[in-house]
């Protein structure tokens, strides 16, 4: 505790306060005095050996072996619930959702993609299919974590829930064309593979279908969100920044992905190349324009 928390509780237990009411007056102040925060290092190490564990479980699995427990999928599971708690304490203790800098996005990217992950793994049981997914989880939290955790002030053009809003459905979208690249590059691998089953292939089809799908949903919300907070921000839906020119680029990308599943040519192996080429350009998007070019964009 702070030396002001202390004196500030002597001189009002003197003037008669009792100390539990104290105690719960100043309880919202100790994530930001830094006591909540100490524990994000090693519940991030934590979820970090546990997807760890689960990686390195999925890849040692022998296809054919029935086991009463799923301990990769416990393993993710109970890194995904000690990482939420920490984005839970980042949360509470900045007032918003900690994604100004980039140990804060690579950490929600992060979470993103393990949640992703979750969802088709709960709903189609892919197993080791999304092992992508987990190892890039484990490269951007590997990343992350020797970097500065400190939460950085708000701009204050940002302290609105449609930056909130923005963001998280941003993130979701990403996250969903990370899923669909895996999957793409998987269903190529067995495709190759001799012998394959048909019906493999078909699940993979139809799991790719439906990532890029869900991620063009989110990613249509980011940009409506993102449209009505720059309109009421600056006066203008759309600016020529380099960032938004790009994001749009993306969502034209998979508007036209969306489209190209009903066309024969494109189905299977052309759709699974699409994946790969989506990819490239959300990569690009998210690391390579903050990296290598100069934007105005908020967060860059």
């Amino acid at each position: 505790m702070s030396t002001q928390f202390h004196i500030g509780l002597t001189s009002r237990a003197l003037a008669g306060t009792s100390s539990y009411d104290i105690l719960w007056r100043n309880f919202h102040h100790w994530p930001k005095n830094g006591i909540m925060l100490h524990l994000q290092t090693p519940l991030l190490v934590s979820s970090l050996i546990l997807y760890l564990a689960a990686f390195v479980g999925h890849l040692n699995r022998q296809p054919h072996r029935k086991t009463t427990l799923d301990w990769p999928r416990l393993g993710i599971c109970l890194g995904f619930i000690i990482q939420t708690g920490c984005l839970a304490i980042r949360w509470q203790a900045a007032g918003y959702l900690p994604v100004t800098n980039l140990y804060s996005t690579q950490f929600f990217f992060s979470w993103c993609l393990v949640l992703v992950y979750l969802y088709f793994e709960f709903r189609y049981r892919i197993g080791a299919s999304g092992l992508f997914v987990v190892g890039v989880n484990l490269l951007l939290l590997g990343i992350a974590l020797p970097r500065d955790p400190a939460l950085p002030r708000m701009i204050p053009i940002l302290d609105t829930p449609l930056f909130t809003l923005h963001v998280v459905f941003s993130f979701l979208g990403y996250a969903l064309f990370v899923m669909a690249f895996s999957l793409g590059v998987l269903y190529l691998a067995k495709q190759h593979y001799k012998p394959f089953r048909p019906t493999d292939l078909q699940l993979l089809r139809k799991l790719n279908e439906e990532a890029i799908f869900l991620g063009f949903c989110m990613f249509t919300f980011c940009l409506l969100w993102g449209c009505y907070w720059a309109y009421l921000a600056w006066g203008h839906y759309f600016s020529w920044n380099i960032k938004s020119v790009w994001s749009f680029i993306v969502w034209l990308f998979y508007a036209g992905m969306c489209h190209a599943k009903f066309v024969r040519r494109w189905q299977g192996t052309g759709y699974a190349l699409l994946s790969i080429a989506g990819f490239a350009v959300v990569l690009f998007t998210y690391l390579g324009i903050g990296l290598l070019l100069e934007s105005n964009h908020p967060l860059n």
